[in-house]
């Protein structure tokens, strides 16, 4: 019971973006992200194929397909997984199985790791919320002179 209410018993929770499971430790369901993410790639990529450039191709993945995988991954389980994903992306686009030339691609096209993508991601948010917080304090003194 909480605040009156009887709470039901469910397998999945989503909150913000992040699928929690049932579990006897934290444990975060990604299925939903990596569903999405193929969906948009396979999406674009059948629409784009006639533009016969990778780069195109490449930048429309940027574009979409990251945002949605990127959606709630602060979780940070599962990252091995969606970094797989962007592989096989890469991979489709530029028709070739390699690992070595999928991660030279990716170095050469700024794609990096979907962890250091998340990191720079947080770190944005952080200087956004620093540059509001030093406009509120500019605001505040402005209007008391």
């Amino acid at each position: 019971m909480l605040a009156g209410y009887e709470l039901q018993f469910v397998q999945s929770l989503k909150c913000l973006g992040a699928q929690f499971v049932a579990a006897k430790k934290l444990k975060c369901s990604f299925d939903n992200v990596r569903l999405k993410f193929y969906r948009t790639f396979n999406a674009i990529y059948s629409r784009s194929k006639g533009a016969q450039s990778e780069m195109v191709m490449l930048q429309l993945f940027k574009s979409y397909c990251l945002s949605f995988m990127l959606y709630a991954t602060e979780v940070k389980h599962s990252l091995k997984t969606l970094d797989f994903c962007v592989n096989q992306a890469v991979a489709k686009i530029f028709n070739t199985c390699d690992k070595d030339c999928i991660m030279q691609i990716r170095l050469a096209c700024d794609l990096p790791d979907v962890s250091v993508l998340i990191e720079h991601r947080r770190m944005n948010f952080m200087n956004n919320m620093l540059d509001n917080e030093h406009l509120r304090y500019l605001s505040l003194f402005c209007v008391h002179c």
